[in-house]
């Protein structure tokens, strides 16, 4: 087992952040969500991000685009990353409209399956492997292609696999060529507060189903809503920026994990059929959503992403691996989970992605290895 044991935290202390996840929750995921576009604007410093390159996934739409727009007008070189290049291609017009000087550069990538992620990161290392200072997870869906293709080719959940699996893989595929000093960041969201895991899910990759408590909160079983799903992959996006923290100090490195929440910004993803569509007896959130019509700017949404990207102050660094809304750090579920339920989460995934990935440097390969076999045998 990855874990070290279960990290103890005092009764006042899990009282005092329980209730602050409460509080946040409320005010995210209820006022921030109604009164969005009535938010105060947020001051977004800038940075000389000259001789810096910055990989931005989903760049060709809302928070995507506007992240790349920002990291352009401060100098670094941006790669966007899109599943249509058409589309990306007329993003980066739009950009250029703007910072004519910008040095863009567009690969087509569909987070959807692992070979098509890993052969991005092999590709990357075959013209150069030029040195990494920013990668934004920024792709991302909220519904399945089709209410009857709820898998992909790999056998998992589509939002399991293009929200977060893809994440994973593209890391660990992609840290050789980290700075010293490089930011990952991943676009989460409000739903980090409402998805649940539960202590019991499989240690064992489960393919063609989606398994409750750990796709889905198991309240929502047997049917669960496509934005219960979406929550589930986005909280798992937080664990993970949690986890890489884990393994980078232990390491000795640099590089900072940060997952932020966007909160309601405006995007094509609720122009998707599976989202626009959504009934209220079947999806209450996503037909909230698209009937509010409300949202922030995407150029607004997406300032905190881009602020703890750049902020390499000790204030931002000293809070990585943990959530961030409207450039402030916010208690989160998270806060509470043991390093026992991290690290088997951090094994599940490395199952999923047939990834040998060690959380822990002391950790053979072969001790990993010994590790998931026992976890499978229990199964």
């Amino acid at each position: 087992m990855v874990s070290q044991g279960q990290k103890k935290m005092s009764f006042l202390r899990k009282a005092k952040t329980k209730a602050a996840i409460q509080y946040n929750a409320l005010m995210i995921v209820g006022v921030r969500v109604f009164l969005a576009r009535r938010l105060s604007h947020q001051k977004l410093k800038t940075a000389d991000l000259s001789g810096k390159l910055a990989i931005v996934t989903g760049s060709n739409v809302g928070l995507g685009k506007a992240t790349a727009q920002y990291l352009a007008e401060m100098g670094a070189t941006v790669y966007m990353v899109c599943r249509n290049l058409e589309k990306a291609e007329a993003a980066k017009q739009d950009i250029l409209k703007t910072v004519p000087t910008a040095s863009i550069h567009l690969i087509q990538l569909d987070t959807s399956t692992l070979e098509n992620c890993r052969k991005f990161c092999e590709d990357w290392a075959a013209n150069g492997g030029k040195t990494i200072d920013i990668l934004f997870h920024n792709a991302g869906i909220g519904c399945p292609p089709s209410p009857d293709n709820l898998f992909g080719p790999d056998g998992f959940e589509h939002m399991y696999m293009t929200n977060f699996l893809s994440n994973f893989v593209l890391t660990h595929g992609l840290e050789r060529f980290f700075a010293p000093d490089a930011s990952v960041v991943m676009t989460s969201s409000p739903g980090v507060y409402v998805a649940e895991f539960s202590q019991d899910f499989a240690k064992q990759s489960t393919k063609n189903t989606m398994e409750p408590g750990y796709n889905y909160a198991k309240s929502a079983h047997p049917k669960p809503a496509n934005s219960v799903v979406y929550s589930s992959s986005k909280h798992m996006q937080l664990v993970f920026a949690k986890n890489l923290m884990t393994k980078w100090k232990a390491e000795g490195k640099k590089y900072v994990a940060h997952a932020y929440n966007p909160g309601y910004a405006d995007s094509d993803f609720f122009e998707k059929e599976g989202v626009k569509t959504a009934k209220r007896k079947d999806d209450l959130i996503w037909w909230l959503l698209t009937t509010l019509k409300s949202p922030l700017p995407a150029a607004e949404g997406c300032k905190t992403g881009v602020m703890v990207a750049i902020d390499k102050s000790k204030k931002v660094t000293d809070k990585a691996g943990s959530l961030w809304d409207r450039m402030k750090w916010r208690s989160s579920p998270v806060d509470l989970y043991s390093d026992d339920f991290l690290g088997r989460m951090w094994d599940r995934w490395c199952l999923d992605t047939g990834i040998e990935w060690s959380m822990r440097p002391q950790e053979s390969t072969v001790a990993s290895k010994a590790s998931v076999d026992e976890s499978v045998s229990e199964k």
